[in-house]
């Protein structure tokens, strides 16, 4: 199994009953678990990050998404618009939305999730593409 050990982060959170936050602490961890968390650790391993000046989270949880509006989130037309006549709008427009179009919005939704610390999310996808070979 794979090893990891993050050094030296200014401030992890711990997430635990107390909710501690560790100054200057590391995190070993062996395949997909933490194995330990505190100052000093001294196990080698197989990637070591130096998190100097980086602050440690867990994952963020988003329970509501719709990757497929990621397309559509810059049209100057509804930029101010009041929530009816945005969705009136854009329902003309995602209706063209076809299984191409349905990748590459997930991977940009995905993508900026990512980046910002998402780990979790859930998709709320209510278009079907007719004979698009969605699966």
């Amino acid at each position: 199994m794979s090893t990891i050990l993050i050094k030296n982060a200014s401030a992890i959170a711990t997430q635990d009953d107390e909710r501690r936050v560790l100054n200057n602490a590391d995190i070993f961890i062996r395949g997909n678990r933490i194995e330990k968390i505190g100052q000093g650790i001294k196990e080698s391993a197989d990637q070591v990050i130096d998190a100097r000046g980086k602050v440690v989270i867990p994952g963020m949880v988003n329970t509501h998404h719709h990757f497929y509006q990621t397309l559509t989130r810059n049209l100057k037309e509804v930029q101010n618009a009041k929530l009816f006549v945005w969705l009136s709008f854009l329902y003309d427009v995602w209706k063209h939305i076809d299984a191409h179009a349905i990748d590459i919005s997930t991977r940009v939704g995905v993508g900026e999730l990512l980046r910002t610390g998402c780990t979790t999310t859930s998709d709320h996808m209510y278009l079907y593409p007719e004979h698009q070979g969605i699966t």
